[in-house]
């Protein structure tokens, strides 16, 4: 699939990046957004808007390579559109927005470039000496925020707790590791059981997770704290929070990075980060000054937002989905309903109540009777394009604009559908849907867009942290739901739609109990196949399936528009994130 030559340092290029961020799957962030990443657009952020999400829409990032230097000082307020931070742990995190903070707080043995390439971060090079091998050189004198070496010895440590985490949704990442040795201060070598292609890409600061370096001394000795208040070895250090309100990050004076002419980075003394989960109240603080930086604002005010003289804004692609989960199986019939909440309170509501999406008819009636090329311009003002399958423009080798087959607005076919599926009446069936403030436009959209094939849509819009508890309860029959594609699009298929399974990943973000054997099977093939082009016509099956069963109805892959003030430059915006190392005031 790769020749080892590719895979070497300092740079891989773009192109073969690409391939191993998409191939991989990675050219945005993975998993669920939690709802409250979605306002305006997604993660991808909520991006899959257009393009292949390398760079994520900036060419103002930090990278290494950058030859100019910013101005040095000043402290800027950011905002993020979520209400609490749960997770900074990397071996943790998931949620997008998480994944954007932890970015900033940690180092990782390499990170994606400003151009979409895979350029070393605490790794000055690395070479294979064969398919399954790499050696690392990292950066002399590198610390954590604490004062203790970041050298061969702790990568080695961060690596191995990872190993040990058998709940940590990223130890499937490095299920391949055979061996990792610190053969001196700054060279490491990692031994695989097998080659594996995409292995590199599983490393990059922030996306990758699993190479995101944790200080496993402090990770182990106190795990809730060290979640609370890490110790990273990044940018910036976290040096205060209040829950649900900010979080303080002040520049760590001996982070390694420096600037294309040798200056040390970062460049800003501190941010503060403003916790924002209303769009309407994000919009309004950085249009009134009160914050510098939005990870993103609403659709519909970003049109404005370019045209005032003081704002700047980004549309960016970091590879995410939105759909929406109907309820596939019975919460009260199947077993596996609990390994996938992960809790006892689940609903018994639908033992004597009749569940109209656990028929494959209906799911697929919702489906057709979802407009999208209207949804996109009514919810996302144009920062979005129609979703009709499960790949996004991120995964390059899979997406196809008008896939066939594909999910497409008919609903004339979609009443036709209910009328054979038993739902005759007027209405044909009343439905609960369950989002969160920044999807209440697309709700609202998709409510109408039922009502006309006779379904009766009631909107339940929940914050994020009680989405989440309301959506594993399952006594919602639909589900406003988005994430990100992974490092490889088997993993987002795997935790997202495998049936899922006790005390395994498989399944594990599954937000509508869907169960497809031929879909498992097909998943279960693909992770056994190492052939490039075998893999992409075993995932079209698995897609094909999909589709045919109507998992998800799928509705866009949006484009997040982020903004700044003027005077602030270079905030990274590559595979959707915000990184503010080379940020600077002018």
């Amino acid at each position: 699939m790769f020749d080892k030559s590719d895979l070497e340092g300092p740079r891989i290029d773009r192109r073969t990046a690409t391939k191993l961020l998409a191939a991989g799957g990675l050219t945005g962030l993975a998993g669920c957004s939690g709802g409250g990443d979605s306002s305006g657009g997604g993660d991808g952020g909520d991006g899959g808007g257009g393009g292949d999400g390398g760079d994520g829409g900036s060419t103002e990032t930090e990278d290494d390579s950058m030859e100019s230097s910013g101005s040095s000082g000043g402290s800027i307020t950011a905002g993020w559109n979520i209400d609490q931070i749960e997770y900074l742990d990397p071996h943790y995190v998931d949620k997008g927005q998480e994944i954007y903070l932890q970015s900033n707080i940690y180092s990782g043995l390499v990170k994606i470039g400003s151009d979409g390439s895979i350029v070393g971060d605490l790794a000055s090079d690395w070479t294979l000496p064969d398919s399954s091998t790499y050696v690392f050189d990292l950066k002399e004198g590198a610390t954590f925020h604490n004062g203790d070496p970041l050298d061969a010895e702790a990568v080695k440590a961060s690596f191995e707790r990872l190993m040990s985490l058998d709940d940590s949704p990223h130890v499937s990442k490095v299920s391949s590791v055979e061996s990792i040795t610190a053969e001196d201060e700054t060279t490491l070598r990692i031994s695989l059981s097998e080659t594996v292609g995409p292995f590199i890409s599983f490393l990059t600061r922030g996306p990758g997770r699993a190479g995101t370096i944790v200080h496993a001394e402090e990770a182990q000795a106190n795990p809730d704290e060290y979640n609370r208040m890490p110790v990273g070895s990044g940018a910036f250090e976290l040096t205060e929070r209040e829950s649900g309100e900010y979080l303080q990050l002040e520049a760590h004076d001996g982070y390694f990075g420096t600037d294309g002419d040798g200056n040390a980075l970062p460049y800003l003394d501190s941010i503060r980060v403003n916790l924002i989960p209303e769009p309407s109240t994000m919009w309004t603080a950085i249009r009134g000054g009160e914050i510098d930086y939005s990870i993103s604002i609403p659709a519909e005010n970003a049109g404005q937002a370019e045209s005032m003289s003081g704002l700047n804004v980004v549309g960016t692609n970091p590879g995410a989905w939105f759909c929406i989960a109907p309820l596939a199986s019975n919460p009260s019939e199947v077993d596996f309903a609990q390994f996938a909440s992960g809790s006892a309170q689940i609903t018994d509501k639908w033992s004597d109540q009749d569940l109209p999406t656990t028929d494959a008819r209906v799911r697929q009636a919702i489906a057709m009777a979802i407009d999208r090329e209207a949804l996109v311009e009514r919810a996302f003002f144009g920062y979005a394009e129609p979703a009709h399958s499960l790949f996004n423009p991120a995964i390059s080798w899979l997406h196809e604009e008008e896939p066939d087959p594909g999910q497409y607005y008919d609903p004339e076919q979609a009443q036709a559908l209910l009328d054979e599926a038993g739902y005759t009446g007027d209405p044909r069936m009343s439905l609960t849907l369950l989002g969160v403030p920044g999807d209440e436009r697309r709700m609202t959209v998709v409510q109408e867009m039922l009502s006309q094939v006779g379904i009766e849509v009631e909107l339940n819009v929940q914050q994020s942290s009680a989405y989440w508890d309301n959506l594993y309860s399952y006594e919602n029959a639909l589900v406003m739901y988005d994430g990100y594609v992974d490092i490889d699009p088997w993993m987002t298929m795997w935790k997202q739609l495998k049936t899922p399974t006790e005390g395994g990943s498989a399944g594990a973000w599954q937000a509508n109990l869907y169960n497809n054997p031929e879909f498992d099977e097909l998943l279960e093939q693909d992770y056994g196949t190492s052939d490039f082009d075998e893999r992409a016509e075993i995932m079209r099956q698995a897609e094909e399936a999909f589709l045919e069963d109507a998992g998800w109805a799928m509705t866009t892959f949006p484009l997040i528009p982020k903004a700044s003030t003027s005077d602030l430059t270079g905030v990274g915006n590559q595979a959707g994130l915000s990184n503010f190392h080379m940020a600077s005031l002018e």
